[in-house]
């Protein structure tokens, strides 16, 4: 596992944008990092939300997931399948992950400002994890809007 600087708006659990602006976060004056667990979870949602081919000008033209590409379309179950794909390719190329074990997905809201938002929960099994603990799993949510 990696230490890197802690990334704020990209949090877990909590409907952004993969637009939305990245910032550092900063502890008692200094900048705060993450590593372990926390510092996978970070990437995970990173690359997810960040549009493949975005990076290639920094040369990562493969970084990133295809999630964007479901911006405008409907919270359906082709829609969710389609994710689920995107999320294990992006995911494929993780070298700190072994598997992705789960990806499931919230039942489409009935509520109209909820009906865009796609609940997403995923679970990973780490490659190297010394001490042997169980799945790596966190949620994303993410607007089907733009």
């Amino acid at each position: 596992m990696t230490t890197d600087l802690f990334l704020t708006r990209r949090a877990f659990g909590s409907q952004t944008g993969d637009r939305d602006a990245v910032d550092l976060g900063r502890e008692r004056g200094d900048l705060r990092l993450v590593s372990a667990r926390e510092n996978l979870a970070q990437a995970i949602v990173n690359r997810l939300l960040t549009r493949q081919g975005e990076l290639a000008g920094l040369g990562h033209p493969d970084y990133g997931s295809r999630l964007y590409q479901l911006v405008g379309e409907p919270n359906t179950r082709r829609t969710q399948a389609l994710a689920a794909l995107y999320i294990r390719e992006s995911l494929a190329a993780e070298t700190r992950i072994g598997e992705v074990t789960a990806i499931s997905f919230a039942p489409p809201s009935l509520r109209g400002d909820r009906r865009v938002v796609l609940d997403i929960r995923i679970s990973v099994r780490l490659l190297e994890d010394p001490a042997g603990s169980e799945a790596l799993t966190l949620s994303l949510t993410t607007n089907l809007e733009g």
